[in-house]
């Protein structure tokens, strides 16, 4: 049995899903013991709110109590073997540096920063301390993910592919949100690209090119933006992408509406496949439609969330005491970072932390 000591920064809405699954991996004496040993935090009340929210207790933390902290003892806290950190992009550069810093291996919520210099500048500092450092793009680990990968790639089911359109949408309600929330401010990274363009980049990653990186297969890009007049961000993005081997990828966000499914369609030579989701960050089912007629749908019922995956190989990693991941290696955040700022910089959009 491997045991690996949590450590969660921030106390919002995504670091509640990551301890669910953790929770819930500890309920059912899994392979690997999830401890979330402290919650790093601004408000004591928050972290004590996010402990009994999400129903860490010592029944299910391998017998130990989870400590709040504010920020500075979260950092030397010497329990803690890896962080996991929730809070938004805008303020990842910094945790991250403190947490390298201080010894601690990094989980990073995506996007990893605001654009590509920061995270180059997190590579490096992780390097020079010799820690283990991860984007948390979970949807790489989703097993039902990687079964679609297996039948596009080993199997060849639906013969050779030709093209990918992925919308990932959702109604943020901008008429009632308040212009200082993560969602409109344009200085805490708010726009659709970063927050959810993100997984559409990350599809085209996965179903259109096996290699990772710098190995990746070259592809060309055409994006168009619109940026909000009032709040000077983007809420409509989309992107074309073409990679050299002839496959191309329709890739569309927005916070105006919620993504109609299915909210994906990968189409081969054989046949196409069909992706479902309530979030399209965690995919949930998937119909296969073949040529020849055949017809069937796949689901993933489990109750987890979908982050125990991610956790569980971040867990073997730094056990087998390796600085990055295979699946999701560095390279490929930096590249998807890139793309974002291709993206930004061809339509004219910039933050000020740029």
């Amino acid at each position: 049995m491997t045991t690996i000591n949590w450590g969660i920064l921030g106390a919002g809405n995504i670091s509640g899903q990551f301890a669910h699954d953790l929770v819930l991996n500890n309920s059912e004496k899994k392979e690997i013991v999830h401890i979330i040993a402290s919650i790093g935090c601004s408000s004591t009340t928050k972290g004590e709110s996010f402990i009994k929210d999400n129903m860490i207790s010592k029944e299910n933390n391998g017998g130990i109590a989870a400590v709040v902290q504010n920020y500075d003892d979260f950092y030397k806290n010497k329990d803690i073997d890896v962080v996991y950190i929730g809070t938004p992009h805008i303020f990842h550069k910094e945790q991250v540096l403190k947490c390298l810093e201080n010894g601690l291996h990094v989980l990073c919520e995506k996007p990893m920063n605001i654009n590509a210099k920061e995270s180059r500048e997190l590579q490096e500092a992780a390097k020079k301390n010799n820690l283990f450092l991860m984007e948390a793009v979970w949807t790489r680990f989703l097993p039902i993910v990687n079964d679609i990968r297996h039948k596009v790639f080993d199997q060849i089911l639906i013969g050779d592919v030709y093209r990918l359109m992925v919308d990932f949408s959702y109604d943020a309600k901008l008429e009632t949100c308040p212009p200082g929330s993560r969602i409109r401010d344009k200085n805490l990274g708010a726009g659709a690209l970063l927050d959810i363009g993100i997984y559409c980049i990350t599809y085209a990653r996965l179903f259109l090119d096996q290699k990772l990186g710098k190995e990746h297969t070259p592809f060309d890009l055409k994006s168009m933006v619109t940026v909000d007049p009032k709040d000077e961000v983007d809420y409509n993005t989309s992107i074309l992408m073409k990679y050299s081997t002839g496959k191309q990828a329709i890739l569309t966000c927005t916070n105006y509406i919620d993504t109609p499914m299915p909210f994906a369609r990968l189409e081969g030579t054989k046949g196409y496949i069909e992706l479902f989701a309530e979030n399209p960050a965690r995919l949930r089912s998937y119909k296969v439609h073949l040529k020849a007629g055949e017809s069937y749908e796949v689901k993933d019922d489990s109750e987890y969330l979908g982050f125990i995956y991610e956790a569980d190989a971040v867990a073997k990693d730094i056990k087998a005491g390796k600085t990055e991941n295979a699946v999701m290696p560095f390279d490929e955040t930096l590249l998807v970072m890139d793309t974002m700022d291709q993206v930004r910089s061809d339509n004219g959009f910039s933050y000020p932390m740029d």
